[in-house]
C-alpha cells in the first residue's frame, strides 16, 4: 500500500550513517510505501553522497527506474528545495523522509516549508551516545540559520 509519493533518503558524510539511512529507505521501498526512492545530497567529497547511495541501492535490487537522484545540494535547506522541485515535476507532494533521529525535526520542518507533506522515519541510533550528543548540539545551532534561510528563499520564490 502506498503511503507517499516518494521516500527521500538524506545523505550524510558518514558511511555508517548513510548505510543506516539506506537500510530504512530500501526497507520502506520494498514494502511498497512509495513508488520512488529519492536520494538527496551533494556533499563535500569528489563523489556526491546521492551517487554513492544510488550505487548501494542498485546492488540491493532497487530498480534504476524507481530512483531520483538529487546530487547538487550542500545542506538541508537545499536538500528540501531541490527534492521538492524534482518531486513537483512528477506531480509528487508527499514524502517519507529518512534521516537520523536528531536531524529529522529540522529536516522535516525544511521539507514542509518547501511545500511537501512529510512523514519522518528515523534511522537506527548510532552506537555512540557521544555522537548523538554532538549531533544534537549541531542541530540546535543549525536550526535558526536554516529556518531563516528557508523562509527567505521561500519568500523570494
Amino acid at each position: 500500500m502506498k503511503d507517499a509519493d516518494a521516500i527521500v533518503v538524506l545523505g550524510c558524510p558518514s558511511t555508517a550513517g548513510l548505510r543506516r539511512r539506506l537500510n530504512v529507505g530500501v526497507g520502506l521501498f520494498r514494502t511498497g510505501a512509495a513508488p520512488v526512492l529519492l536520494l538527496s545530497g551533494g556533499g563535500a567529497g569528489p563523489v556526491p553522497e546521492a551517487e554513492i547511495m544510488r550505487r548501494i541501492v542498485l546492488t540491493r535490487g532497487v530498480p534504476e527506474a524507481a530512483l531520483l537522484v538529487e546530487a547538487e545540494s550542500r545542506d538541508s535547506v537545499e536538500n528540501a528545495r531541490r527534492s521538492a522541485r524534482l518531486l513537483s515535476m512528477r506531480g509528487g507532494h508527499s514524502v517519507l523522509l529518512v534521516s537520523d533521529r536528531v536531524h529529522l525535526p529540522r529536516a522535516a520542518l525544511l521539507f514542509r516549508l518547501a511545500g511537501l507533506q512529510v512523514t519522518a522515519w528515523a534511522a537506527p541510533r548510532p552506537p555512540s551516545m557521544w555522537w548523538e550528543v554532538g549531533a544534537a548540539i549541531r542541530e540546535c545551532a543549525a536550526l535558526p540559520r536554516s529556518l531563516a534561510r528557508a523562509v527567505f528563499l521561500r519568500r523570494r520564490g
